[in-house]
């Protein structure tokens, strides 16, 4: 590690620490040794896996606009970029790319592009007369596109040669909204790092984190009816962009890739690389949240968790009322939240909540219940299980709440009007929940201690 990598993490674990005190800063600084060891392993493994060079079979009467909003970028990176367009295995695109810099070089980069014919590649490229920031640059790239979809990426960044076409699959299967997993590129180490690889759509995950990020592609007419990106929100504008979606695509319309297609590059000045670089990012964040809530009539309060860009919902009022759910809490366990009952049974005041859990820890402080999935075998498995509850986990979503298959039985509430599904199997309670139209959910805030 070069001295300016460790001068960047001293900083940034004081501030840390500044912020959340210095036993949680230890354990940060604990999770991030696992997580330098998992990057050099990870870095090893991408490198050995060969580059996709199959053409694509896809029919091309379905149109992709890709949406590249520029700024100054490093002219070398966004070369980079246009040659991983090259690539792509899926012909049926457009590039739009809406230029507010301040000096003449992406145009310059672009003609060369223009005049080469072995590029293939269909560019419309235009001027602005001003920045008008990441938002307002975005929505005038939108109203040059006349593809069905649009897929949006960010000016230095690059993608996998199938990234296209694999979005194109899911499309062709009805999806409206379409999500790809990530990582993150050190281009001064050539090192491919913190894979991101995402749940399937998971809404209260979103509201803790915009854990979609890239790359997202919409059906354009749904951006239409949104309004496009909203300047208020700049930094933050693709998790505003999210949840509005969120509220009227059906969830079934929206479909996760799970593979890594995208590779995010770290800049000094990007959140990506540092993130303390546009704390006017978290904030917005957070403000975008809220406005969900705002939006729903929903009397929530959002506060910024230990983690820069992770939120969490403090619920307020309707639907909190005692006959309105049932608490089950095992006679058992300690509660070392003091407002337990009132956490859980905040979210009734969201009508698609029908189950909450409570996360449990053993005597040591290790977690024993955060929720349930089902692995690939079929087997009932603990999510984040044996950690100890200081550390936030994989992507901090230990820490997060966020939609579960199961939550425990022995610390959860669960919507009066569904008690005729409460069972001793967690699953199948749970299961039977959600063909009714409910979602369960787990907070990890709400910790109990086995007595």
């Amino acid at each position: 590690m070069d001295p300016e990598r460790i001068r960047n993490t001293i900083n940034k674990i004081g501030k840390y620490a500044e912020r959340n005190g210095w036993e949680a800063a230890a354990f940060r600084l604990l999770e991030g040794v696992k997580e330098t060891v998992d990057n050099r392993v990870y870095s090893e493994e991408i490198s050995m896996v060969p580059a996709s060079v199959h053409p694509s079979e896809e029919e091309s009467y379905l149109r992709l606009s890709l949406i590249i909003p520029v700024c100054d970028p490093d002219i070398d990176d966004f070369a980079h970029l246009l040659d991983s367009l090259i690539q792509q295995t899926f012909s049926g695109f457009e590039v739009i790319i809406a230029d507010g810099s301040s000096g003449a070089e992406i145009e310059d980069v672009v003609r060369t592009y223009d005049e080469d014919p072995g590029a293939g590649i269909e560019i419309k490229y235009f001027k602005l007369g001003e920045n008008l920031g990441i938002s307002g640059n975005t929505n005038e790239a939108i109203k040059k596109a006349s593809g069905d979809y649009l897929t949006f990426i960010d000016h230095d960044d690059f993608l996998e040669a199938d990234a296209l076409s694999e979005t194109v699959k899911k499309i062709k299967e009805g999806a409206w909204v379409v999500y790809t997993d990530e990582d993150k590129y050190d281009g001064r180490s050539d090192r491919f790092l913190s894979p991101n690889r995402k749940p399937d759509f998971n809404l209260d995950l979103l509201l803790s984190n915009n854990y979609i990020c890239h790359m997202l592609t919409v059906k354009r007419e749904l951006i239409e009816k949104t309004g496009g990106l909203r300047s208020e929100f700049d930094g933050a504008q693709d998790h505003d962009l999210l949840l509005r979606l969120s509220e009227i695509v059906p969830r079934e319309k929206i479909s996760h890739i799970p593979k890594v297609l995208y590779h995010w590059r770290i800049t000094d000045n990007s959140t990506s690389g540092n993130p303390d670089s546009k704390l006017y990012a978290y904030e917005n964040g957070k403000k975008a949240v809220q406005d969900y809530f705002v939006r729903r009539g929903i009397n929530a309060e959002v506060r910024e968790t230990a983690h820069r860009g992770f939120y969490h919902p403090d619920y307020r009022g309707a639907g909190t009322e005692k006959d309105e759910y049932i608490l089950f809490i095992d006679n058992k366990l300690l509660p070392l939240t003091p407002e337990y009952e009132k956490c859980l049974s905040g979210y009734f005041a969201r009508s698609e909540v029908g189950i909450v859990g409570a996360r449990i820890i053993g005597k040591t402080g290790r977690t024993v219940s955060n929720g349930y999935k089902m692995d690939q075998d079929g087997r009932r498995v603990p999510e984040y299980g044996r950690i100890d509850y200081r550390f936030s986990g994989y992507m901090h979503r230990a820490s997060m709440t966020r939609e579960t298959e199961a939550v425990s039985i022995h610390a959860f509430a669960i919507r009066k009007s569904l008690k005729e599904f409460i069972s001793r199997d967690a699953f199948e309670m749970c299961r039977k929940v959600r063909e009714q139209g409910f979602i369960c959910i787990v907070d990890p805030e709400v910790i109990f201690r086995i007595g």
